[in-house]
């Protein structure tokens, strides 16, 4: 963190989050700029967004940069600051207070972090001891609007409440693994030049979350995906066909016929691609749950077969749908190189 700091000295200027000081706030009872303290956290504090801000105290500035430094003696105590605001602000503010030495001198930052529980507003009356020290009323708020701060308004006050009752989107919580791999079934185990091609799907939060898939597999020249079902019905009638007893009455009783099952997947075969879609199979709002912090394997129940001609690019589109995403549904794009496709295939079955 240090370094970062350091950074945003050498190369920042002033801004929204950014503010330099060349004095510690005061924190003795009765300091004419005592209650400065309250209204700048504040103002930080009711910023949208998640990343950090910082208030980098013993540095000079000369319009907005920073252009010497003005060392501190002895640094404040981080739990008087924190005592101070809870006494004055709620909901509680989240910030740290460190000591920094750069060039020779003793620097100080706060790191104000996590704040998502805006607006943060005075709970109590502060008044300064001093007859022109600051003065503010219960419900007051400030933010910072580029370098400077400001009385909270109507419309800062609309702008935070329609965030935090945003919907968060939570694509980033899923993630999908791949696994290409042989069949294990009696009709494909023995197809070399046929592969499986396993989806897991994990879920890295602590909540449940539901979803509706699509894989999108792309045709190309030497690659053709198609759905393993209907892979294991050709083989197999091809099977019956060739059998001994295939002319016979007792063909069904040597050879029994291939009965379909539902998968819960739709497959259907476009020109450019080969489509998988997750049904849901008890006509639930939602085809997929993910539990907290769980993995679903191979979410398309093994009907995903890759039938190879020669090694080829594997392209591979997912379109994933949910309540939990505000802004529609999310396409996650993979690709597999021809020469990684190569290490899956023995050249003798193609």
């Amino acid at each position: 963190m240090k370094e970062t700091v350091i950074s945003l000295i050498e190369n920042e200027s002033e801004n929204t989050k950014l503010d330099f000081k060349e004095e510690q706030y005061p924190i003795e009872r009765g300091h004419i700029k005592k209650g400065e303290f309250l209204k700048d956290m504040c103002a930080f504090a009711n910023l949208p967004g998640k990343e950090d801000k910082f208030i980098i105290i013993g540095v000079k500035e000369e319009n907005g940069i920073a252009a010497g430094f003005k060392p501190i003696d002895k640094l404040h105590d981080q739990a008087s600051y924190q005592q101070f605001l809870n006494q004055y602000i709620e909901p509680e503010i989240k910030f740290e207070y460190k000591e920094l030495m750069h060039q020779g001198h003793r620097l100080a930052y706060f790191r104000l972090f996590g704040n998502d529980k805006a607006p943060y507003l005075f709970k109590q009356e502060y008044n300064d001891t001093q007859q022109r020290g600051n003065q503010y009323r219960p419900g007051t708020g400030f933010v910072r609007i580029g370098t400077s701060t400001r009385f909270l308004k109507r419309d800062d006050f609309e702008k935070i409440y329609a965030e935090r009752t945003r919907i968060k989107d939570r694509s980033e919580d899923i993630d999908f693994d791949f696994k290409i791999c042989w069949f294990t079934s009696p009709e494909l185990r023995h197809a070399g030049h046929i592969k499986h091609l396993q989806i897991d799907i994990s879920n890295a939060s602590n909540a449940s979350i539901d979803l509706d898939v699509e894989a999108r597999i792309y045709n190309n020249r030497y690659l053709k995906a198609r759905c393993a079902q209907d892979l294991e019905y050709k083989n197999y009638e091809e099977s019956r066909s060739k059998s001994m007893w295939a002319f016979t009455a007792d063909l069904d009783k040597m050879l029994p016929p291939f009965i379909y099952r539902d998968m819960n997947v739709e497959f259907n075969n476009r020109d450019a691609y080969s489509s998988y879609e997750i049904t849901s199979p008890q006509k639930t709002e939602a085809a997929l749950r993910v539990k907290q912090k769980g993995t679903v394997a191979d979410i398309f129940n093994g009907q995903i077969a890759l039938v190879f001609s020669r090694p080829a690019e594997l392209k591979i589109e997912l379109i994933v749908s949910s309540n939990d995403f505000p802004d529609g549904p999310k396409t996650f794009e993979y690709s597999f190189p021809e020469e990684e496709i190569q290490e899956f295939l023995d050249p003798m079955d193609l």
